[in-house]
C-alpha cells in the first residue's frame, strides 16, 4: 500500500497545475544490483500499474488526508522473488496530458514466506463493556507451503463510512485468534478486520485483510437494579432515598407504587413521567393512615430499565 499526502486540488481545468489523475509506476529492480534512482532511467525502465482519477482522488480526500494505492502482489513464485525489489513513484498528470515530476521513490523486497490472511472472522460474543471477535488461523503461506508462517495477529477497526484503517487496536501482537475490544461506542456502525503477522527480514510483515465483518454493537443490556432503597414518612409526604448508580450510561430512575407487596406487574403505578435525576422522591400523592409499597428501578441512555429493587413499604404519616 502506497500513501502520500493530499496535494493541493487547483478547481480551474485549464490550469497546468490541475490535476487530472495520479499515474502510479513499479519497477522490478534486482537487490544485488545499484538501485535505479536517475529519473529518466526510472521512467525508461519501469511500468504503470495504476492510476487514480479525479473522481477517486476527491473521494478519497473526502474522508482523510491522504491519497493511497494498492498493488497486490502475486507471491505464488517465491524462487523469482528471491532476488527482487520493486521501487515505486508516482505523478501527477493534468487535463493536458502534462506530467509532473516523479515523487521520491520507495522500494521493498518481497519475502515469500508470509501467511496469508486469517479466514471466518466472527462476533464471537458482546456485554456490557466488550466485543469479543475470533477468527481461523490461515492454513497455508502465500506460497501454499504448510503450516502457516504465522506468528501472530493485528486486529484493525473503522468506522463503516469510512474507507482505510489506521494503527492496530492491539499495542502488542495477538497470539491466540480471539480479541476484546473494550473501547468502542454503541450505535456505530463498524468494520474489522485481521491481518497475519510473520517474521520478515527486518521486522514483521502483516498479510493481506482478512475478510471484513461488520458489527453495529447495541445496548440491550439493563443496568443493576438500585440498592437499597429506604423510605421515611412525615407532614404527610412519603419520601424514598437510594445510592446513586455507579453504571456511567444510567440516566434516570422509575418509581413504582403499590398497595401491597405481592401486588401483580400491571398493579404497579409508575409515579414519574419521565425518569428520574435525583436520587429520592417525594409521594405527596397518599392518604394519611394508609400503608404504600414501592420499588425503584434505573433506566440507561439507551432505555433499557433494570430489574426493581427489593419492595419498601410505609404508612402515611400526617
Amino acid at each position: 500500500m502506497l500513501s502520500w499526502p493530499a496535494p493541493a486540488l487547483v478547481e480551474d481545468e485549464s490550469d497546468r497545475a490541475y490535476i487530472a489523475r495520479v499515474e502510479i509506476f513499479r519497477l522490478a529492480e534486482q537487490r544485488d544490483e545499484e538501485p535505479i534512482l536517475d529519473p529518466d532511467d526510472f521512467q525508461e525502465l519501469s511500468n504503470i500499474i495504476g492510476d487514480l482519477d479525479r473522481d477517486e482522488i476527491e473521494a478519497q480526500l473526502e474522508s482523510g488526508r491522504q491519497l493511497q494505492f494498492t498493488d497486490a502482489l502475486d507471491l505464488g513464485q517465491p524462487a523469482d522473488l528471491a532476488n527482487t525489489r520493486l521501487r515505486y513513484a508516482i505523478r501527477y498528470v493534468n487535463k493536458r496530458g502534462q506530467t509532473a515530476a516523479f515523487s521520491n521513490s520507495v522500494a521493498l523486497e518481497p519475502v515469500p514466506g508470509i501467511a496469508k490472511a486469517p479466514a471466518g472472522v466472527i462476533l464471537e460474543g458482546q456485554d456490557q463493556d466488550a466485543i469479543t471477535l475470533a477468527w481461523d488461523p490461515p492454513d497455508s503461506d502465500v506460497t501454499g507451503a504448510r503450516p502457516a508462517s504465522v506468528i501472530g495477529y493485528n486486529v484493525y477497526r473503522r468506522a463503516a463510512k469510512r474507507d482505510n484503517f489506521n494503527k492496530p487496536l492491539n499495542s502488542e501482537p495477538i497470539t491466540e485468534t480471539r480479541f476484546t475490544d473494550a473501547n468502542f461506542k454503541y450505535q456505530t456502525d463498524y468494520v474489522y478486520v485481521v491481518r497475519s503477522l510473520s517474521q520478515g527480514r527486518s521486522g514483521l510483515i502483516e498479510s493481506a485483510d482478512s475478510p471484513p465483518l461488520q458489527v453495529t454493537p447495541k445496548d440491550e443490556f439493563a443496568p443493576a437494579a438500585p440498592d437499597p432503597v429506604s423510605v421515611a414518612s412525615a407532614n404527610g409526604v412519603i419520601s424514598l432515598f437510594w445510592p446513586t448508580s455507579p453504571e456511567r450510561d444510567v440516566v434516570g430512575y422509575n418509581v413504582y407504587r403499590a398497595d401491597s407487596a405481592g401486588a401483580g406487574e400491571k398493579e404497579w403505578v409508575r409515579l414519574n413521567v419521565e425518569p428520574l435525576g435525583p436520587v429520592t422522591f417525594r409521594d405527596d400523592r397518599i392518604n394519611i393512615g394508609q400503608r404504600y409499597f414501592y420499588r425503584v428501578t434505573a433506566v440507561d441512555r439507551f432505555n433499557n430499565e433494570s430489574k426493581p429493587s427489593a419492595v419498601v413499604s410505609e404508612t402515611a404519616n400526617p
